[in-house]
């Protein structure tokens, strides 16, 4: 039987479901407290604290933690080279940055344009405030719209593993805060899951996708949530159709590549 639908039947045993998270839950808390031991900041490569790191990564891993940075930033400059937009003087905003993984490594790629990270965890914040200030400018946003930037702030926004974990009603807030903070002309690059990731869903889940074109799934709330992160923060599916008609009306959309990040998630260029 499917992970998928062993899950699917669990959650309609609700102290089954609740004893599976509190397994997964101090499972996970044992590994973190080895990944704490194990944690030593070195100065002159600084790597966030474990917590931090599990909650972009989801993973205690330092290695793969670092090596997926350095990917996704190379596949946000490589979509920045090719979009028509001067390579320098340029304004870009990692939205979503938690403690700056990719944007550390997109300065590197991209010299000689300004950068700013917002999210809404403050400890990530503060993280990067501390150890990459040099770098960017690092805000807190709250939940829900608006930024404190003003209009046309931006030359490019990009968010990583955002639009994968939100609702139908907070994906398009965001889109449209992002679409104002935007300069005419300037881009969204972004990802949602799609075809490539459907091997954790249920057949009712497919069949939602199917008729409708998105789907939201929500899995553990509360204490047993390992991340940390609000419980809105879940699992949302895309369907190439419903992003170029439903976000298109927001933005445009100029490039979709299907599983154009790691083979895996889609890769949405919009650009305003």
């Amino acid at each position: 039987m499917e992970r998928s639908t062993l899950v699917a039947l669990a959650k309609r045993i609700p102290p089954l479901y609740w004893a599976a998270g509190a397994v997964r839950y101090a499972q996970f808390r044992s590994r973190l407290r080895v990944a704490e031991n194990a944690y030593r900041l070195d100065p002159a490569e600084p790597l966030p604290p474990p917590m931090l790191r599990y909650r972009v990564h989801r993973s205690l891993d330092e290695a793969s933690y670092l090596d997926a940075g350095a990917y996704v930033a190379e596949v946000i400059a490589e979509n920045a080279r090719t979009s028509g937009l001067a390579t320098e003087g340029l304004r870009i905003l990692d939205f979503a940055c938690g403690p700056g993984r990719v944007l550390s490594q997109l300065a590197r790629r991209l010299p000689g344009n300004r950068f700013d990270g917002s999210d809404i965890d403050s400890d990530a914040i503060g993280w990067a405030r501390e150890h990459l200030g040099t770098v960017a400018t690092f805000a807190v946003n709250l939940p829900e719209p608006p930024t404190s930037y003003a209009d046309s702030s931006f030359d490019i926004v990009y968010s990583v593993s955002l639009f994968t974990h939100l609702d139908e009603a907070f994906q398009f807030q965001w889109l449209r805060e992002i679409a104002r903070i935007l300069k005419p002309g300037g881009l969204l690059i972004t990802t949602t899951h799609g075809k490539r990731c459907l091997d954790t869903c249920t057949s009712a889940e497919l069949v939602d996708l199917a008729a409708k074109g998105f789907v939201f799934r929500v899995d553990h709330t509360g204490r047993f949530k390992v991340d940390g992160l609000p419980d809105f923060y879940q699992t949302s599916f895309h369907s190439e159709a419903y992003v170029r008609r439903r976000w298109g009306e927001v933005i445009p959309v100029e490039r979709f590549v299907e599983g154009g990040v790691n083979n895996h998630q889609d890769l949405v260029v919009l650009r305003k």
